[in-house]
């Protein structure tokens, strides 16, 4: 269930498609792209299982760091937004650059 409503959120189903394009663009063989996919995949999972780790290693601690963790990410959302964007756009614009000069 979580997968599919996973996928139906636009966002996430954007970031999918590029990173699929991403990595089906490299010229590389199979074994090097399945690799590369299983990065993208580890990496889009850790803001799921960082906060299940901190609940299952930390015990009684876990939900006053977890709670606080939500404050903070709640209060700093605009922040944390602006900055997620300036990187995937610096990337982009990155990536048209070096095509247009190749």
């Amino acid at each position: 269930m979580a997968v599919l409503l996973a996928d139906v959120n636009p966002k996430n189903l954007l970031l999918g498609v590029g990173a699929g394009a991403a990595i089906a663009q490299t010229g590389a063989n199979a074994g090097s792209q399945a690799v590369a996919l299983a990065v993208f995949v580890a990496i889009a999972t850790l803001g799921v299982a960082a906060p299940v780790a901190i609940y299952y290693l930390m015990g009684d601690r876990a939900p006053t760091l977890l709670n606080d963790l939500h404050d903070w990410m709640a209060r700093e959302n605009a922040t944390i937004m602006a900055v997620i964007c300036l990187i995937i756009g610096t990337k982009l614009i990155g990536d048209a650059i070096s095509s247009l000069s190749a």
